[in-house]
């Protein structure tokens, strides 16, 4: 490379700029802080917070940016919250990275929602979604038809799966034979849509510290998930790229880590790299990470002293007949002198196998680095106090409600005790805040104690206040900031939850009320949805264009999803209130399998009969899918499971637009309330589909005493013989006037009586 110049590609108004990957064009992306203030960015998060437990708190937003000589540094935007992070660029200029979706910190991760996107030049950043989780574990491949991979976490955030962007969808990867309830990450991607990584197999990994189970290398081609295996005598594997030519490498490990070796896969077969180099050499190969399409290597290689070094591996093909130590190989690439070599027996340092379980660590559990502890880090003499979470930043709420509580964790990383002397809230609000805590007035070291924290606002607008921690560590008092928006309009309830939905079909509305709160009218410049699904669902509303003081109106929205799997929106209600738009949150499972009903309710039923020799009801569970719908399971379940019996003729599988009938009966074994659900276990989203069933035990008997809408008896007695109903006045055993003890429906040629199912009588 020939002497050339140094660009400066500047800055966005921060202190620094990071570049992350360039194209052929000479078009460079990256990440530049701002001047804005940010508890929550990347750069300080990734690479303080995390690694160091360090969180400086003059942190500024991280933004994504494209450079190329005509237009500069050129920020990318985000996807609606204040951070982006860009991993890679292509050819076509396209980026990929993940970013916050918005600027409320979750509480399994400490951090707002972020999801993948994919930035092009012209039509801006495009959400690529989540697996139901608030963190994406990783964006690792981009290849030049836009397409995506990584990993992604699930809900909870504890595990995370493997996913491609194929352009239009976002596809988890996990499938037979891998374990879909273990973890899994995508490393690369090919300009075929082949996709490798690693993904967990339903075994456990013995000696592994913490327990854990098996992971095994990946292919996925066409749709279908191939194993790998792993190289002879070591349980573990993972693929980190894949050329044009669909040969693979990777890195094969011990449970425990006391083996570790690079592998090439190519052609259905996979071969420890040691054995394809000269018995001379002088590096024990333990990590292959690229493979160009010439078949040379890059790798990692440790020398007999413990030393790593980068290597570069070139195949003894007819392109390398010259090549040094390629002498004595055939044409085929075998050695002359022999079979091929066997693995050398070579421990590896503590450091490399450390690297490792660093690697896999930080991997799979990025979406909850504010949960992990430091490995390897050094302990601290004397008291040494850590906060999880240096602040905590609430959601906009309404003046005179009080929040959900957000928890910090206090841990006494040091080597002697920790003396707390008191934890209180402080500052320019501190009475728009309240703490609890669990920490004594002493942490023995290692041992750690939680803070709750409340955010009850008394006025509108921003508000700040800290929780202080005095205490005898060095720093102290330590703080955890504080800050939430008061408002004066109020939301109930801030999010909706939808049962799982069929495709094309509308769920029941459920409301939301918005209520003002304040001492002026409230004026509503528009209520809709936004967000990722935002096609999903509707909305209606009472509210007109202002709300006077005091008054409310309701927001009725409904689902229907237009595609499988989890959707979410947002009900977005612009306004003149602090914290305005206000939001609600919005989430729903869409599903290929069908259910019609969605409930079953049997009224009232005597004790030991099986519907009083009425017919069952019956569910139609429909495949509103374009592919076979496959059935593993139909059963009760529930609280009172042994009170509902069902049959079927649903067999194993439904193919696209088929129906299968589900009948169910009631035989209640005890009088009141008897609740329980039809179970279905299948491929579509949402599995289990379930169907909710209830019915009330009555006493034995002919029938049952009506009682008015006081629920006061009424003297006469409700019954069924031979599908007609029979009344008849009956005040020995209904007395007018007395109150009912159970209430109950008592169904009746499609008419609907009220009861007393405590009380039988003869009609």
């Amino acid at each position: 490379m020939e002497a050339g110049k140094i660009q400066d590609l500047g800055t966005l108004g921060g202190s620094s700029s990071f570049s992350q990957a360039v194209n052929n064009r000479g078009q460079v992306t990256g990440l530049a802080l701002n001047g804005i203030p940010d508890p929550f960015s990347f750069y300080y998060q990734f690479l303080y917070c995390f690694p160091f437990q360090i969180c400086p708190p003059n942190a500024t937003e991280t933004r994504a940016f494209v450079w190329d000589e005509e237009d500069g540094m050129q920020d990318i935007g985000t996807l609606g919250g204040p951070d982006a992070f860009p991993s890679l660029i292509n050819q076509r200029g396209q980026v990929a990275g993940f970013s916050y979706t918005n600027s409320t910190p979750d509480p399994n991760t400490g951090l707002p929602t972020y999801h993948p996107f994919l930035w092009e030049k012209g039509t801006g950043m495009k959400d690529l979604g989540s697996f139901g989780g608030a963190a994406t574990a990783s964006v690792n491949g981009l290849n030049e038809r836009g397409e995506v991979v990584g990993g992604l976490d699930l809900p909870g955030d504890q595990d995370l799966h493997p996913f491609v962007w194929d352009g239009e969808k976002l596809i988890d990867l996990t499938a037979p034979p891998f374990d879909v309830s273990g973890h899994g990450e995508a490393a690369w991607i090919n300009e075929a849509g082949e996709v490798v990584g690693s993904a967990d197999i339903p075994v456990t990994c013995l000696g592994s510290n913490p327990p854990r189970q098996v992971s095994h290398a990946f292919l996925w081609k066409n749709g279908v998930m191939m194993d790998l295996g792993t190289v002879d005598g070591i349980s573990n594997s993972g693929a980190n790229f894949i050329n044009s030519k669909t040969q693979i490498v990777g890195f094969s490990f011990a449970c425990d880590f006391s083996a570790l070796t690079a592998f090439l896969w190519e052609k259905g077969s996979i071969v420890d790299l040691n054995t394809l180099v000269s018995p001379n050499s002088q590096f024990y190969l333990y990590w292959a990470g690229f493979i160009d399409d010439r078949g040379e290597i890059g790798a990692f290689g440790a020398l007999s002293n413990g030393d790593s070094h980068a290597v570069l591996l070139v195949p003894c093909d007819e392109n390398q007949t010259n090549t040094e130590g390629c002498e004595d190989h055939t044409e085929d690439g075998a050695e002359v002198q022999g079979e091929t070599n066997q693995r050398p027996n070579v421990i590896l340092p503590e450091y490399v196998r450390k690297m490792l379980r660093e690697r896999l660590g930080f991997g799979r559990f990025l979406g909850t680095r504010q949960k992990l502890a430091l490995s390897g880090a050094a302990a601290i003499s004397g008291p040494n106090a850590t906060l999880s979470s240096t602040s905590l930043t609430f959601s906009t709420q309404a003046i005179g409600t009080t929040s959900a509580a957000k928890t910090v964790t206090l841990k006494n990383t040091g080597t002697a005790i920790l003396t707390i002397s008191s934890i209180a809230i402080t500052g320019t609000n501190a009475g728009n805040f309240a703490q609890t805590h669990t920490c004594g007035s002493s942490l023995a070291a290692g041992a750690s104690c939680g803070i709750s924290v409340t955010f009850r606002p008394t006025a509108s607008g921003t508000r700040t206040a800290a929780v202080s921690i005095s205490d005898n560590a060095a720093g102290s008092p330590q703080k955890v900031t504080l800050s939430g928006i008061g408002t004066t309009a109020k939301l109930s309830p801030v999010s909706l939850t939808f049962s799982t939905q069929a495709i094309g079909t509308m769920s029941g509305a459920k409301k939301v009320t918005l209520t003002n709160v304040g001492t002026t009218s409230l004026n509503i410049t528009g209520i809709a949805i936004t967000g990722t699904n935002a096609g999903d669902f509707s909305q209606t509303h009472t509210c007109g264009s202002s709300l006077v003081v005091g008054s409310s109106c309701s927001i009725s929205v409904t689902f229907k999803p237009t595609a499988s799997g989890i959707r979410t929106a947002a009900l977005s209600i612009s306004d003149n209130a602090a914290g305005s738009p206000q939001k609600v949150t919005l989430s729903g499972i869409g599903t290929t399998a069908k259910l019609s009903p969605t409930s079953l309710s049997f009224g009232v039923v005597a004790i030991g009969t099986i519907g009083t020799l009425k017919p069952p009801k019956t569910v139609t569970l429909t495949n509103v899918g374009t592919t076979a719908l496959s059935i593993t399971g139909i059963a009760i379940t529930g609280t009172n499971v042994g009170d509902f019996f069902q049959s079927h003729d649903c067999g194993s599988s439904l193919a696209a637009g088929a129906s299968c009938t589900i009948s169910v009966t009631f035989r209640p074994t005890a009088i009141g309330t008897r609740r329980a659900a039809v179970s279905i276990t299948d491929s579509a989203a949402g599995s289990p589909q379930k169907v909710a069933l209830s019915g009330t035990g009555g006493a034995s008997g002919a029938g049952f005493c009506l009682v008015n809408s006081g629920n006061a008896l009424t003297g006469y007695c409700i019954g069924e013989h031979s599908g007609i109903c029979r009344e008849a006045y009956d005040p020995l055993h209904c007395p007018t006037g007395q109150q009912g003890d159970t209430p109950g429906v008592f169904q009746c040629q499609n008419s609907n009586f009220k009861v007393d199912a405590s009380r039988s009588c003869t009609p």
